[in-house]
């Protein structure tokens, strides 16, 4: 009885061990994959937390570069910074990593790309993208403008648009617009380029003009038939009404022409 008594005691304790064994070797297991995932993830934020903080900080200085060197005003910038999925495996950069355009200084808002070198003994180099939005008060025609239609102020309004969409062709003065006239229709609430306007014209085809002639500082004016339509700074023929001679004029302002030569046909 004594022998078999101890044998069942024996096998019960051997039989505690082993679900023990079987219960903390798998918990071992856990903690220690786990540890590694843990790890992973902090180092994979680091080094795009260095990353985003080396692009945007550039990124940033340039738009404030351009806005001053433009003379934006009251304008707002978010930057959308797209970091690849290899940067996923990064370790975190022993030194702060430098981004820097690889074209140089040229900057370009609608298609920026900054080049993250890390420095560190076991450094890494990626690409990434950053898409701007900017929004600044620009000039949006208040109703649709067609074309040969001259602008007044009445017809213009400022609103905030991003510019990024517009590729550069957009304007924030009003005295810049004023007088112009439409080549192609303006939609309203869009923002006018200067693209779509051009000089008024000034002197039509058989217009009577006054011609301007200025020699030794002192100066002459002749009437004389305009044989060309044009506008401010374009050169036309013009025919003397005395002389009926012809001669080449640039238009100067309404009705007006400043001769530059003279030749007979």
């Amino acid at each position: 009885m004594k022998l078999n008594s101890f044998y069942q005691d024996s096998v019960r304790k051997v039989k505690q061990y082993f679900r023990l064994a079987v219960f903390v070797f798998p918990l071992l297991l856990t903690t220690g994959f786990c540890s590694q995932i843990f790890t992973a993830a902090a180092t994979e934020e680091s080094a795009r937390k260095q990353i985003y903080a080396a692009v945007h900080n550039q990124a940033a200085e340039m738009i404030r570069h351009e806005g001053k060197r433009r003379n934006w005003r009251d304008y707002q910038a978010k930057i959308n910074i797209f970091i690849p999925a290899e940067a996923s495996g990064f370790a975190a950069c022993g030194k702060t990593p430098v981004a820097s355009l690889p074209g140089g200084d040229r900057v370009d808002l609608h298609r920026l790309r900054f080049d993250v070198h890390c420095g560190d003994g076991q450094g890494w180099d990626v690409v990434v993208a950053v898409k701007p939005d900017i929004y600044l008060p620009v000039l949006v025609a208040r109703k649709t403008l067609d074309r040969g239609h001259v602008i007044t102020a009445d017809n213009v309004m400022l609103k905030k648009y991003n510019i990024t969409n517009t590729r550069g062709e957009y304007v924030t003065q009003l005295q810049d617009v004023v007088g112009l006239t439409v080549k192609r229709r303006a939609r309203a609430m869009q923002p006018i380029a200067l693209s779509q306007l051009e000089s008024p014209v000034l002197v039509e085809r058989g217009q009577l003009v006054v011609m301007m002639a200025e020699q030794n500082g002192v100066q002459a004016q002749t009437m004389g038939e305009a044989l060309k339509k044009g506008r401010k700074g374009e050169m036309i023929k013009v025919k003397n009404e005395s002389s009926k001679r012809i001669v080449s004029a640039i238009v100067s302002g309404r009705g007006v022409v400043q001769m530059v030569q003279t030749s007979e046909e």
